[in-house]
Order: structure tokens, then C-alpha cells, then sequence
């Protein structure tokens, strides 16, 4: 099994993903289980809190079994994008293998193949498929197309720009805090993720994608580089003050 994920994207800009280990993932199970199982013995509760039957409990208790069973992982990993209660806690996500969100149908196939998985009993099957293969994909992600990572811990974006290294003068410019309100939201997107993702690029990637960001904001925006500011930190700069 390999650690680490490689993806390309059409820019030509590797990413790197950590693989997620098989005892993390175990553990994020077995979180999850807890809270399925919290989630069934609640709707009984619940049934029997509103004064329901000895049959209709266990009519409601088949029925939130069913749901929590098949539908608590798809559409967790659906709406969280990637992640469920347990591996929010352990600090994993699903991903697609090109290092795209999952799609609603990836997270119904890659769940509802859990139960392959399973056979014949504590996850033997998809253990020894996460073994063999080389991203550690069990048989519902490669059925699915997606691989399990450990999440980095990105700094939030009010921490691009470093106290020592803020220019108070700059954001506080009236011309400039006027002019980022014309930043559209693509463009907003790729300030955020250039900043955050900028200690993981090659250097010579780094600095091209700076440059080309800066020269494509001053030109549209109209708010010069310092002679004293590097593109990269002219784009730092405009993307504290977009997110102030």
C-alpha cells in the first residue's frame, strides 16, 4: 500500500493526499457504529416516549435500522462532502481519485458495497482488499471511484498573511478595499486555495502561479503591486482583504 496520493490537475499542478492508514479507518468505523447505533436506540426511545405499541416500536426499530444501515454513510459522505460523524473525529474524507468531492452517486455506490465488504464478518473482505490495493481501497471505493485520505489541517485564511508581515497601510487602503468587492467568486476560490495549498507546491510551480495570479488581478482590479510587494505576497495581501 502506498501513503500518498499524487493528483495532476489539467494546470499541470500535482497535489499530494495523505493515504488513510487501515487502523484510522477502522477507528472512524467504529465511531460511526456508535452513532448508528444511537441513532436506532433513539427513534425507539422516541416511539416509546410517544406511547406507541410493542409492535409498532419494533415495526419503527426495523425501519431505522433499514435507513440508518444504508443511508447514514451515503448520504453523510454526500452532504459533509467526504466525511461522516466518525471520520470528521478521526480527520478523514472521501475523495474522488482525480481529488474531487464525491458526487452523490459515489457515496450511494461506495456504501452500499459495504456489505461485500463485510462478508464474512468484520470487514475481512474489504481489509484484505484495502491490503492489497495500492491507494488502500476497499471493494465499495473501487467500485465507486474514490479513495479515503487523512485531511490536512489547513490554516484558516485569516492566517495567510503573518502579523509581522501584514501592511496595515495596504489593506487599509480605501482603493483597494473598494476595488476587491469586484472580485468574482471563481476568482475569490483560486485566491483561497493558491494560499492555503502554497507551502505544498513546487517552488518553480509556486512562483508561476503567483506571478500569473497577480499580473491578472492588477490588471483587473486596478490596484498596483507595491514596488516592495512579491506577487505572492500582492495576492496574500488582496485575499486577507477579500475575506476581512
Amino acid at each position: 500500500m502506498r501513503f500518498r496520493l499524487l493528483v495532476r490537475t489539467p494546470e499541470n499542478v500535482v497535489f499530494e493526499h495523505e493515504l488513510a492508514s487501515i487502523p484510522a479507518r477502522a477507528l472512524a468505523w467504529a465511531a460511526d457504529v456508535v452513532v448508528m447505533a444511537a441513532l436506532v436506540l433513539g427513534s425507539l426511545r422516541l416511539v416509546e416516549m410517544l406511547g406507541g405499541s410493542t409492535g409498532f416500536a419494533t415495526a419503527i426499530g426495523f425501519v431505522a435500522v433499514f435507513l440508518v444501515q444504508w443511508w447514514y454513510g451515503a448520504l453523510l459522505e454526500w452532504w459533509l462532502g467526504g466525511q461522516t460523524v466518525g471520520k470528521r473525529w478521526v480527520g478523514l474524507r472521501v475523495l474522488d481519485t482525480r481529488g474531487l468531492r464525491i458526487g452523490f452517486v459515489a457515496a450511494v455506490v461506495r456504501n452500499l458495497l459495504r456489505i461485500v465488504d463485510l462478508l464474512p464478518g468484520l470487514y475481512l473482505v474489504g481489509g484484505v482488499s484495502a491490503w492489497i490495493d495500492p491507494c488502500g481501497r476497499r471493494l465499495g471505493d473501487l467500485g465507486a471511484g474514490t479513495v479515503v485520505v487523512r485531511e490536512r489541517r489547513l490554516p484558516p485564511p485569516t492566517a495567510m498573511v503573518a502579523v509581522s508581515e501584514r501592511h496595515n497601510s495596504f489593506a487599509l487602503d480605501p482603493l483597494v478595499r473598494l476595488a476587491v468587492r469586484r472580485v468574482t467568486a471563481p476568482e475569490r476560490d483560486a485566491m483561497v486555495a493558491l494560499g492555503l495549498r502554497r507551502e505544498w507546491l513546487p517552488p518553480s510551480v509556486r512562483h508561476a502561479l503567483f506571478a500569473r495570479l497577480a499580473v491578472h488581478l492588477e490588471a483587473r482590479l486596478g490596484v498596483p503591486r507595491p514596488p516592495h510587494f512579491s506577487p505572492e505576497k500582492y495576492v496574500l495581501h488582496l485575499t486577507s482583504v477579500v475575506l476581512a
